[in-house]
């Protein structure tokens, strides 16, 4: 074999090759290999083969008594008795859903979980940023600390509870 291809055509570019569904490129790359490729050839051959069988086969026909025994099934069966969350409509007859009444408890009750979590949100931050050490000495022109009275110093440091090392 010579050419662009060193292996033969994968089943899916057969078919698409016979039913006409390659890009310009692709078919023209296919072809040339198809011509070179007696094996292809062969598989390109059998599958425009299956095709127009296919293609000239009639379709089955369905027996009127399978026909007649699915039109007759019902499309949706009547409700044996009121179910809850549905009424009718006075207007149109029709069935309509009443759960609005449920829906505003619904509501209320998500708004007030709603705020809740807000509200623990707002503490956590205020916490995180109350308990946030504040490094607020000086720094000289060049980036050095300079040394501060005894009265400015800073204490030991405090045993911090939120520290996993903490015993």
């Amino acid at each position: 074999m010579t050419g662009f291809f060193t292996d033969h055509l994968n089943l899916d570019t057969v078919v698409a090759y016979v039913d006409g569904e390659l890009s310009l490129v692709a078919f023209q790359r296919a072809a040339a290999h198809v011509t070179s490729c007696p094996q292809c050839a062969a598989e390109v051959d059998v599958q425009a083969s299956a095709r127009d069988f296919l293609r000239s086969a009639s379709s089955p026909s369905m027996p009127s008594s399978l026909s007649a025994a699915l039109c007759s099934i019902p499309v949706a069966l009547p409700a044996a008795g009121r179910a809850p969350g549905i009424g009718v409509d006075s207007l149109t007859g029709h069935p309509i859903r009443v759960t609005h009444v449920r829906r505003d408890v619904t509501r209320s009750r998500r708004l007030r979980l709603g705020a809740g979590a807000l509200v623990v949100g707002i503490a956590a931050g205020a916490f995180a940023t109350a308990s946030a050490p504040v490094d607020d000495a000086p720094v000289g022109p060049d980036g050095s600390r300079p040394v501060l009275p005894a009265a400015h110093q800073p204490g030991p440091p405090t045993a911090d509870p939120l520290d996993p090392n903490h015993r």
